[in-house]
């Protein structure tokens, strides 16, 4: 996963685009004799799936089974042919798709935020820079009523409490996403804990998944951590605004992350990995992931099909989910370009 870290080829964020026209999309049929197909990937997308199969199938549409750990167990499990499509928010290289015999589409877009649990702290009302969210990361900003957290919200009653970092101990996109960044603007986090799914943290609890995470948050005043958007609203976790690199503090919203969207060059590579860390922007949030599906260019015709009339009905029917959830669609102009690749057998 090495070359994953090093490209950091993430791509994060939303597109304010209509979707595919629903006419477009194969009509579902009746599920099959044949054994029933089954995805695996990351948890950040298992609300999605969970949403998206339910509504498939009541559209007369198969049963698909769903298996949501991280990027890195969804791009293992295609590649040793254990499911029929993969889902990964650390995107491919069009190199490592060719040497896998993988395809590669993105299909929705969501961002990892910042959260709290801060007594008498709004949610939202908080601002960091990339400058003070390293240092808190470091460990070197300890308290919330900090000088440097005092000079980026004047006005903001911050009180004199111990600042706790809880963060993931199993691999996750999330992490590699923070850690890229904090790498991006921290020499010392650079040469210190680097960017990966795992790092060895400098300080803080330790949580599995946004579960993990969760837990140690309630039971723990005055922690900061990262969880998936839709994850923080499902939990209603207290929000972070995060300067971008045009200078603006941006709370994160489905509109924030998929400010870059409609203006990226997704068709430059074959598996339209584009890059969505700290895009530039002023209504753009810094944090945003793409999540990818993956296909095996040797699968069986019938079972490769299938899982394309899944995400064909998911780009022209799914959008309505995406939004309720608090994910993001990716642009209609790229929905159409992976669609007509599929048709022209690519």
């Amino acid at each position: 996963m090495k070359s994953l870290v090093a490209s950091v080829a993430f791509a994060f964020s939303l597109a304010v685009a209509g979707s595919v026209a629903a006419q477009t999309a194969p009509t579902p049929g009746p599920a099959p004799a044949s054994a029933p197909l089954s995805g695996s990937g990351g948890s950040i997308q298992s609300p999605l799936f969970k949403a998206w199969i339910a509504d498939y199938q009541k559209a007369g549409g198969e049963p698909i089974a769903y298996q949501g750990q991280n990027s890195a167990f969804g791009i293992s499990q295609i590649e040793s042919k254990a499911a029929d499509f993969g889902v990964t928010a650390m995107p491919l290289s069009d190199a490592e798709l060719k040497t896998q015999g993988l395809t590669q589409f993105p299909f929705v877009i969501s961002g990892t935020v910042l959260v709290t649990n801060v007594p008498g702290l709004e949610s939202g009302k908080l601002k960091l820079d990339a400058a003070t969210l390293a240092a808190i990361f470091l460990g070197k900003v300890t308290k919330w009523n900090d000088p440097t957290l005092k000079a980026l919200n004047p006005g903001l009653d911050l009180p004199d409490w111990p600042i706790t970092v809880a963060h993931r101990t199993d691999p996750a996109s999330m992490s590699l996403l923070l850690t890229s960044y904090l790498s991006a603007v921290s020499p010392e986090w650079k040469a210190g804990p680097g960017a990966g799914e795992t790092v060895a943290w400098p300080i803080g609890l330790g949580g599995k998944g946004n579960a993990g995470i969760s837990e140690i948050m309630s039971g723990t005043m005055g922690t900061i951590s990262y969880v998936e958007y839709a994850y923080a609203l499902d939990h209603k976790l207290d929000l972070v605004a995060l300067k971008n690199r045009d200078g603006a503090f941006v709370t994160p919203s489905p509109a924030a992350f998929s400010a870059f969207a409609n203006s990226a060059p997704w068709t430059a590579t074959k598996g339209f990995g584009v890059q969505t860390l700290d895009r530039p922007g002023k209504a753009t949030w810094p944090l945003v992931l793409v999540s990818y599906g993956l296909l095996r260019d040797d699968a069986a015709p019938d079972r490769a099909k299938r899982v394309r009339d899944f995400f064909s009905w998911g780009y022209a029917n799914g959008d309505a989910d995406i939004v309720k959830l608090g994910y993001a669609p990716v642009p209609a102009s790229v929905k159409a370009a992976v669609q007509a690749k599929w048709k022209a057998g690519r």
